[in-house]
Formats: C-alpha cells, structure tokens, sequence
C-alpha cells in the first residue's frame, strides 16, 4: 500500500481528496493535516510514503514545510497540489525537495497516475505545470543571453586592451595609471561578466559584441 498524508486547510477539499484516493487499492490515506507545522508533528509520530502538500498553509507555507520534510524525513516524498500555476512556485517547491506538482483543477486520475509514479521516486509534473516550468526556464535562459553588463568608459577601454591582449604593465603604462588600479578594474570586469578568468571575459565580452 502506498501510504498518503494530506496537508490542506481546506475540509471540503480533503474529503474530495478521501472520497477520490478511497476508490484505489493500493492507495491508503494515513492522516490529514490543516497546517504545514502540523504536518511535521505526526511525521515524528507515523510517517508515511507520500506527502500531499499544498502550498498556501497557516502557521508554516507548503514551501517551508516541504524543506523541512526533506530534511527530517528525508525518505518522505512530496508531492504538490496547489492552485499555484506560476513558473517561480514550481521552481521553489522542487528546489525545496518536492517530487511531483499538480494542480488543483487537474482530473482526479491525474492525480492518481502523478501519486503512484511520485511514488516509485519519479517527478511528475502535470502537462500545464510542465508547459509553465519549461517556458519560465526557458525566458529566464533568454534574459541571460541578452543581459549586457553596464560598463563604465574606463572599463570598456581596459576590456579593449586585455582583449588586445596587453599585460597587466602595458595597459598602466599605456593608460598613465597604476598595475593595482589596473587589477582593480580587472577583478570588476570578472565580476560583472559573471565570469573567472581572462578567457571567460574575452568569449562573453564578444557574444554581447562589448569589444571589436
């Protein structure tokens, strides 16, 4: 039997989730929580193979009491249903350990298929959350390539040079300045690129055409 947690404050909702899980032989609802610190008190008691969490909860949210699952229980899996369709809800709750999520407006064999292939230790997303976390991974990856560091005039000269590929010395000497001043410049450059040496700079400072 697969063993199942529900953490919602909603009754209406869990007598839904009892009503629907109950039709399964091989599922069994141990207990039901209405708050995330709740949750965590009969986990000390009698934990269970899957945790179904939602996210908006009193006393302590969903993503707050997932981390604190997978760090007690760490054999605990979570699975997310919630009304959060955003791309950053998704991201936090994986990010804090969960292993499925599905929405609340999903088909109830929906929920059954995700419960036993979160389950066997497979993340599940449902094709609408799979869609919204592939398209906000996607944007975000889209907003890096295009992210041009704001340089300032000096820096801009001193990215040209080390491109040019003068030495530490011959960019001081050249711009009448000192080699720590240069360094200096150097190490912001670095940092702004997002980047850990010289070659780093070179090949991000061309893909944003920052240098000739």
């Amino acid at each position: 039997m697969i063993r199942v947690a529900i953490v919602d404050d909603h009754k209406l909702l869990i007598d839904g989730l009892k009503l629907i899980i109950g039709q399964e032989e091989d599922i069994e609802i141990v207990f039901v929580a209405y708050n995330g610190q709740q949750i965590i008190s009969q986990l000390e008691e009698d934990n269970v193979d899957i945790v179904l969490l939602d996210i908006d909860l009193p006393v302590l949210n969903g993503i707050e009491t997932c981390k604190v699952i997978k760090e007690r229980f760490p054999e605990t899996k979570v699975l997310v249903l919630t009304t959060h369709d955003k791309g950053a809800f998704i991201q936090q709750m994986l990010k804090a350990g969960a292993l499925g999520y599905v929405l609340k407006n999903a088909a109830p064999e929906e929920l059954v298929i995700a419960i036993r292939k979160v389950n066997e230790g497979i993340t599940y997303l449902t094709p609408e959350a799979n869609l919204t976390l592939m398209n906000t991974l996607r944007n975000e990856h889209n907003q890096k390539q295009t992210f041009l560091p704001e340089l300032t005039r000096r820096e801009k000269e001193i990215l040209n040079l080390i491109a040019d590929e003068l030495t530490t010395k011959e960019i001081a000497q050249k711009l009448h300045l000192s080699e720590n001043t240069i360094e200096t410049h150097r190490r912001n450059l670095l940092s702004k690129m997002n980047v850990r040496n010289v070659a780093g700079l070179i090949k991000v400072a061309l893909s944003r055409g920052l240098i000739k």
